[in-house]
């Protein structure tokens, strides 16, 4: 009986994951597992479905030919593939934001915006079309803070497609972290999303073609930077960190890899490759031509370099990493988070049951996350 049992099971539980890999924790097959994969796949069809029925015109193709092989030379030629921090400038301050009271959810917030600064550097292919985009040159923040002294703060990092303050604040359970825990948070909203897009939320991130995901995360990371040095001279804060979930995990790694003084790095189900991410959902639906366009992943990757958290060595101190990620994430394969486990020389990860768009229901992630902030931040 328990060999048919294991017959069953075995090919069933490599379906729900798609594959497996070496070194991973192999996950409990139950209904529930079953319907969190259901529910990741459902989100990421529809996701890919709107990339399947963008038929490109030749223009654009030809714009994203010409955009990646002048990017490639022009990285080879400055060094920004081999010393990807060369490519990001120093922040300038933030100075002089406006904040505007805001309330949602039993939450008063302010909403903080300001000009965001960032320029492309000169030549960059696409950097005009970059700064045309005119709601994306303002920088839009959510703040929540406490009267009285100093206290830690989390920044917060929104995931793909979010960018409101009314599913931000649930995403990251803000009440718990302000009321329970007592932090004062910042939400930054990254390039293109929320009130900074150029149609749907995170719309020319992904399919505005790879310069515009170059820009998009040296934007962020920029924002990001300047985000959390203004809190530090502004409200004199004993210790600042962040955490990120999906695209915001991202960044939160890359964060980690500019800044040396963060109490703590949580990537939540982070993607820290992502032309390895894309190139799985959408190379299946590329014409087979799609090499003679000269869009090759090669140059893509290369290009990618300079804004890839697994090319530069994190600033942030071991003891002060952490990830937690899902064992049937169909949108962040476990495999991509476990390279950055291992660029991160293997800090504290949190392996949950789930997939990608349950962390919010996993008792273990929500265990971890308060683990985390009171042995760095909270200590602090």
């Amino acid at each position: 009986m328990a060999s048919i049992i294991e017959d069953f099971v075995t090919p069933t539980r490599d379906w729900l994951v798609g594959h497996r890999e070496k070194d991973l924790p192999t996950p409990r097959l139950t209904p529930a597992l079953a319907a969190k994969w259901a529910v990741d796949e459902w989100a990421l069809q529809i996701e890919v479905l709107g990339s399947r029925v963008r038929r490109p015109s030749m223009d654009f193709r030809r714009r994203l030919r010409n955009e990646l092989s002048d990017a490639v030379d022009l990285y080879n030629e400055r060094g920004w593939v081999d010393d990807p921090r060369s490519y990001h400038d120093e922040p300038t301050p933030l100075i002089n934001p406006t904040l505007r009271t805001k309330h949602f959810g039993g939450l008063d917030y302010e909403h903080l915006t300001v000009l965001s600064e960032y320029e492309p550097p000169a030549d960059d292919p696409g950097r005009d079309r970059w700064l045309d985009y005119a709601d994306n040159a303002t920088a839009h923040a959510w703040i929540l803070r406490h009267e009285g002294p100093p206290r830690p703060w989390l920044i917060c990092i929104n995931g793909y497609r979010t960018g409101r303050a009314a599913i931000d604040f649930q995403a990251f359970d803000a009440r718990r972290l302000h009321h329970d825990y007592g932090l004062n948070l910042a939400f930054p909203v990254q390039p293109l999303h929320g009130p900074r897009s150029e149609g749907s939320s995170g719309d020319r991130v992904l399919h505005g073609g790879v310069m515009n995901l170059i820009h998009t995360a040296a934007n962020g990371l920029w924002d990001i930077r300047r985000l959390k040095r203004w809190i530090q001279s502004e409200y004199d804060a004993p210790a600042v960190g962040a955490m990120g979930l999906s695209l915001g995990g991202y960044f939160t790694s890359l964060t980690a890899s500019y800044e040396d003084d963060l109490a703590c790095a949580i990537a939540g189900i982070p993607e820290p490759d992502l032309i390895r991410g894309m190139r799985r959902n959408v190379e299946p639906w590329l014409p087979v031509h799609y090499e003679q366009w000269g869009l090759s992943w090669r140059s893509l990757e290369r290009a990618n370099r300079v804004v890839s958290p697994l090319f530069v060595e994190p600033l942030t101190d071991k003891d002060r990493l952490f990830i937690f990620a899902g064992l049937v994430d169909r949108w962040v394969r476990p495999g991509n988070v476990r390279s950055l486990w291992e660029h991160w020389d293997q800090p504290e990860i949190c392996w949950y049951n789930g997939g990608h768009l349950s962390f919010a229901i996993e008792p273990s992630v929500r265990r971890f996350i308060r683990d985390a902030l009171h042995e760095t931040l909270l200590s602090s």
